[in-house]
């Protein structure tokens, strides 16, 4: 008997959360291993978060609250969508989940049916595709080129776009590549878009304010106001506020959609942590400054890795924009032999890093493209040294 429902059988497990529970476990039978697979900050929760859980815990707020999430909370999610995006929603269009992931997977299945489509960037976070699967729907790749600095060509969208499409997936700043869409690439997708009035966009910000060198991460509704009545906008305090455990995210859109994902929300988890509600209500509207310390840091960490990683040779890295990622290409280093077996795909050079040099990584296949690896700098210095000359190690061990 298959027990498994045909829908679970075509999703796949999280590469990421692999890789990085095989390096726990590695670290826990004594191996000293950097990680550079796991996307979250190392920074510890900001201290007037921690003190807003600590009070939270102490008054008693740990019952059951709305299933979309308290009044206060989703106030201040308006007033700082409304600073950081320029449009205010009304509460009743806002739904605090947990995790920006749940609200991704909210609108997925609030949004799609069997035979719909859904058109997602490549290289993609990894569970996008398999939200869609879930969904009963069908993922189709709008294929990006590194050449292009991982920036869609809307001729592209037009393309793959079918009279199945029912969703449009992206983020910018993008996992894996860092890569900061420009006004002008979006301004030019939202031309396409709008001549396809059943497509809803669904925009994962998670990483908007974790940009460098002076770069912007530009929404967009702020260059297309015209598609609010068809967009989604997903973010949370994971990523910019160091939460990632807390898990608490939210989703902000047209009264329809938010209405459906409540009801996906209702029938699933119900309300996200009260304890990590207050918790963001604290970081939403306490001070912002620990924030830009951290992206400070993360800024000199990308220049750190980026510099030590174009010393390897064979290896190909450019400098992301935004996010915490490098999205490096090794594809020089496939094909050729370690130790007399030839090295055939990233996720067999991910696994030789991880067993043979101590680094942890997540293969390019992952996200959907090959000869690449992911390498996270959300990691302390020391570790980026460490990682780097070890890699380096791997590439010349390489013949």
């Amino acid at each position: 008997m298959n027990a498994i429902g045909r829908r679970l059988s075509e999703v796949r497990a999280s590469a990421t959360m692999a890789m990085t529970a095989r390096a726990i476990q590695l670290r826990r039978e004594g191996r000293d291993i950097v990680s550079l697979s796991v996307g979250e900050p190392d920074f510890p929760v900001f201290p007037h978060v921690e003190q807003a859980v600590v009070e939270a815990l102490r008054s008693g707020k740990t019952k059951y609250t709305a299933p979309n999430g308290i009044a206060e909370l989703r106030e201040a999610i308006a007033d700082w969508m409304a600073r950081e995006v320029g449009i205010r929603w009304p509460i009743s269009q806002i739904v605090a989940t947990s995790g920006a992931k749940q609200a991704l997977y909210n609108a997925c299945m609030a949004l799609l049916d069997e035979g719909d489509e859904a058109i997602i960037p490549n290289p993609y976070w990894v569970s996008y595709p398999e939200m869609v699967r879930l969904a009963g729907a069908k993922p189709v790749d709008l294929q990006l080129r590194q050449s292009d600095g991982w920036a869609p060509h809307a001729a592209d969208l037009e393309r793959v776009l079918t009279p199945r499409t029912r969703l449009f997936i992206f983020s910018s700043p993008s996992n894996p590549t860092g890569a900061v869409w420009s006004e002008d690439t979006l301004r030019r997708l939202a031309r396409v878009l709008e001549r396809h009035p059943r497509v809803v966009i669904l925009s994962d910000d998670i990483y908007d304010k974790l940009v460098y060198g002076g770069v912007k991460a530009t929404n967009i509704l702020q260059v297309a106001p015209e598609l609010q009545a068809r967009t989604v906008l997903v973010n949370g305090c994971s990523k910019a506020y160091a939460m990632t455990g807390l898990r608490l995210g939210w989703a902000c859109g047209p009264a329809e959609i938010i209405s459906g994902m409540n009801k996906v929300q209702d029938a699933s988890t119900s309300n996200p942590s009260s304890l990590s509600q207050h918790a963001a209500i604290a970081a939403l509207r306490g001070p912002q400054e620990p924030l830009e310390a951290m992206r400070v840091q993360f800024e000199k960490r990308r220049h750190l890795m980026v510099d030590l990683l174009r010393k390897v040779p064979g290896v190909e890295a450019h400098e992301p924009d935004g996010a915490y990622y490098i999205f490096a290409d090794f594809s020089t280093l496939l094909g050729k032999k370690y130790r007399g077996e030839k090295i055939g795909t990233s996720s067999r050079l991910a696994e030789i890093l991880l067993e043979d040099f101590g680094v942890a990584t997540v293969q390019g296949s992952a996200f959907g493209r090959e000869g690449f690896l992911r390498l996270s700098f959300a990691t302390s210095e020391p570790d980026i040294r460490k990682a780097m000359e070890r890699v380096a190690r791997c590439a010349t061990a390489v013949e």
